[in-house]
């Protein structure tokens, strides 16, 4: 044996310290809209829902104004309502402003033949368009 002393038990090294970042916060919560951002919110959209609403409708009117079938029904249809405005009108204008005296018209037996009418002009128009 030799006379050395006996050598320093190894001692494991510990790893370097590294410098620790700061810790890592959560982001915070978003915050809810105020009434004044949903409001500005529901006119934005409320704006461009409108829009579009426009553009269609005038894709639309122009669809149909170029058909004749349908510029045709529309005028028979205003001039089926304007002499029926005019005959009423005349009517009132007759009995009241010029004192003749008119039959006296019981509309609660008259108003079911304009229904009769209406749905027949329904079933005309049909039939004319099938043949068309």
């Amino acid at each position: 044996m030799t006379d050395q002393p006996p050598a320093p038990p190894i001692q494991p090294q510990a790893p370097p310290i590294e410098p620790q970042a700061p810790p890592i916060e959560p982001p915070e919560p978003p915050r809810p809209p105020t009434v004044e951002e949903r409001f500005e919110r529901f006119g934005q959209q409320a704006e461009e829902a409108g829009k579009r609403l426009g553009r269609e409708t005038e894709e639309a009117a122009r669809r149909l104004a170029g058909n004749p079938a349908v510029v045709q029904a529309g005028d028979t249809a205003a001039r089926i309502w304007g002499l029926v405005l005019i005959a009423v009108g005349l009517w009132f204008l007759a009995e009241v402003t010029l004192g003749y005296r008119m039959p006296a018209i019981p509309w609660r037996d008259v108003w079911p033949l304009g229904l009769i009418v209406v749905g027949l002009a329904v079933i005309v128009r049909g039939l004319s368009r099938r043949s068309a």
